[in-house]
């Protein structure tokens, strides 16, 4: 390249730059005051799921597990089916694929029977597509909501320009709505660790997540949608039709109708899956759900100022930990420890309680910048006392499954013989400190017994590598043998998390 090129692209660069500054001039977005203020459901309208419910044999709360990505996503849509008067759905990612396009279909197909529907969508991966979503909170009876969103928006994804804004805002625009939830008729809600999107329901050929949910009924459910209102209401969350979007091709309803019908017609399989006969969700959870003895809601509170930390999960959490006796399974994908963390473990260690922990290898974690900062504290994890174990990249529990790669996005802890944590929380200080969450406290021996014979299953030595020290350094065993060097895909994935392990960047991770 001569110097007239160099010269040529520096001005272009340049003038990008200025672009996008010039757009992103006034980030700092003011309270958005004339969104109208709404509430859930009340829990006691008459509906055909608590109707259900009331009428079944011993109608106490309930809790089901959902693990089978397929069964997750036919719960989500029978949910959504059932519905009569409202849906609320509050997720991290949403994304614009075949599962993301059919979750939003039947949303269509519920508000055009008459059920009001709330979406509330983190910003993080909603680039180039408000103009769409704007068309689709025309519809009388849906209502969109952007979690403390850019400000600047575009048809098209163009990094440029939130990069430069997250370079001028980047206090406000760190704090990241991390939360998974979805209540129909404030009588029944899924939450766990799955978003919205192919790879979280075992549709992805790259990339597919081995995850957890749970389906709950009872008290705990009306405790989430009331936290689901305070995130609604909060000075966070903008109406997309709030946000400025630079448009040169705008969409209306009955265009983005017609496109859904198209992209779905793409995928037939998809199709002929939704509309299989199956188990009705409400008989369903009560025949197979877990009795709960008693349940709480944890969820972190989103009205914190530019530089506060919602940490309302890990006050929580540590009183619970604490309480442990016997025995704590972990299961976090990925695994940072933060000054509580160990504080927690040492205390609980001393104590005797034995602690037992899952997390991805190297070969599994779809993030390596995160693996690489988990690895730093993984010797000193281990001679704390903790039984540590990493899934491994190819493990027999996925075996059928279409992806290239799979990787563990589960997130949940048990307590002895009787008591479950479950929700969005990841063990490392963004879940804990940056990012809010929202998860469940749930009493149920039952239920514990189910998630322990999944986690035993997960640490069986054909799913994962045990991790232990010797005279020669860290060793990892499975069924595949023993290897003295951590597992990965490739030399360069060993050698990229090698140097990302040098950046100082845990505590954003």
């Amino acid at each position: 390249m001569d110097k007239c090129e160099n010269s040529l692209l520096g001005a272009r660069k340049g003038a990008a730059w200025c672009l996008a500054l010039a757009l992103v001039g006034c980030v700092y977005l003011p309270r958005f005051e004339d969104a109208d203020p709404s509430q859930a459901v009340a829990p006691d309208v008459k509906s055909r799921m608590g109707d259900e419910l009331a009428a079944s044999p011993g109608s106490a709360p309930k809790a089901l597990l959902v693990q089978d990505p397929e069964f997750a996503l036919m719960s989500r849509i029978d949910l959504i089916d059932a519905a009569d008067h409202g849906i609320d759905a509050q997720y991290f990612i949403w994304q614009n694929d075949p599962t993301g396009i059919l979750v939003v279909h039947k949303l269509l197909d519920a508000a055009d029977r008459g059920v009001r529907v709330r979406v509330l969508v983190d910003d993080v991966q909603m680039e180039g597509l408000v103009d769409r979503l704007s068309a689709l909170d025309e519809h009388p009876n849906v209502e969109i909501r952007i979690f403390n969103p850019f400000s600047v928006r575009l048809r098209v994804g163009l990094s440029l320009f939130r990069f430069a804004e997250f370079a001028i805002d980047g206090n406000r625009l760190n704090h990241r709505m991390h939360n998974k939830l979805l209540v129909a008729d404030n009588q029944l809600a899924i939450l766990g660790g799955r978003n919205i999107g192919d790879d979280y329901f075992g549709r992805d050929p790259e990339r597919n997540f081995i995850d957890t949910d749970i389906l709950l009924s009872g008290p705990v459910v009306h405790d989430l949608s009331e936290g689901f209102d305070v995130y609604w209401n909060s000075r966070w969350s903008y109406p997309v039709r709030a946000l400025i979007n630079w448009s040169l091709f705008p969409v209306d309803l009955k265009t983005v109708r017609e496109r859904i019908w198209a992209r779905l017609g793409e995928r037939p399989e998809l199709m002929r899956a939704v509309q299989q006969e199956r188990p009705r969700l409400v008989p369903m959870l009560v025949a197979q759900g877990a009795p709960l003895d008693w349940s709480t809601a944890i969820v972190d509170d989103p009205h914190v100022s530019w530089f506060d930390k919602p940490d309302e999960i890990a006050v929580e959490l540590t009183e619970v930990a604490l309480s442990a006796e016997r025995e704590v399974l972990i299961v976090s994908p990925y695994l940072i420890p933060t000054p509580n963390l160990l504080s927690i473990a040492e205390e609980l260690l001393q104590r005797g309680v034995k602690i037992t922990a899952l997390t991805n290898s190297l070969a599994s974690n779809d993030v390596v910048i995160a693996h690489a900062a988990y690895a730093r504290f993984r010797e000193q994890i281990i001679k704390s006392g903790v039984d540590l174990y990493e899934m491994r990249g190819s493990p027999k529990i996925a075996e059928g499954d279409i992806a290239e790669d799979i990787s563990l996005h589960s997130k949940y802890l048990i307590f002895d013989d009787d008591v479950v944590f479950i929700g969005s929380t990841n063990l490392d200080p963004r879940s804990l400190y940056v990012n809010t969450e929202l998860g469940v406290v749930l009493q149920s021996p039952a239920l514990a017994d189910s998630l322990r014979v999944s986690f035993q299953d997960l640490i069986g030595p054909d799913n994962a590598w045990r991790v232990t020290t010797s005279d020669q350094g860290l060793r990892w065993t499975s069924s595949a043998g023993v290897i003295d060097e951590q597992p990965a895909k490739s030399g360069w994935q060993r050698f990229r998390g090698w140097l990302l392990g040098l950046l100082p960047v845990s505590s954003q991770l």
